[in-house]
């Protein structure tokens, strides 16, 4: 496939800048910042032009929080700024270079995909799986610190092989390189560039392994076969491939037999959301984290209003004690 050139300057178009504008403001949850915004639109939209066309961008500081659901998570945003030009960069120089060389059972992120589109595909592979071979294996990988592990170098010569122009690969290593290790969660940019990383993986599975039923969810992703053994010997070669990216299969990676119950998604073998966790102990993970000051007071009540039917009266008496002697 051929690489492709004269990206950078669809950045630099006005009305280009324009959408990306219009496209922060509404995804932006804190109002404040977005009226702000709005108030000195010419301002913004004029300086972002400035910067493109002289080429002189440097990426501004990250501003890093942590998150605890579903899982604890470092997560960063940026300015508004910064926020405009990552989307630029994203829309008009990384997805036309990159999605097209993208399968269509890689479904994180993308324009009708995601989790409904994996679940999907999940149900359909189980049921012609069950017509084929009756009795059939799934192999379930995890990666294990998918965004912190991507090698910077390894990525740019990925992107050499999809992007011709220079000025476009200067911009795109520009934010690469700002981020200290891997790459950060919350970034429209690192989204599109986590989901490219693993497309040489994909090609694999598909190509050289001859998986015929393959779905992934970025670094989460399934293989279907008859054979456990065949399994068994995908799981070494991957393996290996991952060792060449840099990247380490967890403890979660494992072969299931088609009766087996296994998470994909966030879903059970039957397609609803697993509970396996449980609401106590869901509430009292909310609790330890209020107790270490890892949450608001504000949201553990939010967490006991919406739980508040399925717990038990000892277990919000016990709670109350906590927080009246954390008071104290």
């Amino acid at each position: 496939m051929k690489r492709k050139n004269n990206l950078y300057n669809n950045i630099c178009n006005m009305d280009n800048i324009i959408k990306a504008f219009k496209e922060v403001c509404k995804n932006t949850k804190n109002k404040r910042r977005v009226e702000n915004l709005k108030e000195y639109k010419n301002i913004y939209i004029s300086r972002i032009y400035d910067i493109l066309i002289n080429k002189n961008y440097k990426v501004g500081p990250y501003h890093k929080f942590t998150i605890y659901e579903p899982k604890k998570r470092e997560i960063v945003s940026q300015n508004m700024q910064d926020k405009i030009i990552n989307h630029l960069v994203a829309r008009y120089i990384l997805y036309p270079a990159l999605l097209p060389c993208l399968l269509d059972v890689n479904v994180a992120s993308r324009e009708n995909k995601g989790t409904s589109e994996g679940l999907r595909l999940e149900k359909s592979f189980k049921r012609k799986c069950s017509i084929n071979y009756k009795n059939y294996y799934i192999l379930k990988c995890d990666i294990s610190k998918f965004f912190a592990s991507i090698d910077h170098d390894r990525l740019k010569e990925k992107l050499k092989r999809r992007i011709k122009d220079e000025d476009a690969l200067k911009i795109t290593f520009d934010i690469i390189d700002s981020n200290e290790k891997g790459l950060y969660i919350g970034s429209m940019t690192n989204q599109i560039l986590a989901i490219f990383y693993l497309n040489d993986m994909d090609h694999f599975i598909k190509e050289n392994l001859k998986i015929k039923y393959f779905i992934r969810y970025q670094d989460d992703f399934l293989l279907f076969h008859e054979s456990k053994e065949y399994l068994k010997y995908c799981l070494i070669e991957l393996t290996k491939f991952l060792d060449k990216e840099n990247l380490k299969l967890n403890s979660k990676t494992r072969i299931y037999k088609n009766t087996n119950n296994f998470l994909f998604l966030g879903r059970n073998f039957q397609g609803r959301y697993a509970r396996y966790r449980g609401v106590k102990r869901k509430l009292k993970s909310k609790m330890h984290q209020y107790v270490n000051n890892q949450i608001s007071l504000n949201s553990l009540v939010s967490s006991y209003i919406c739980y508040k039917g399925l717990c038990n009266k000892d277990f919000l008496i016990n709670s109350s004690s906590i927080h009246q002697n954390k008071k104290k």
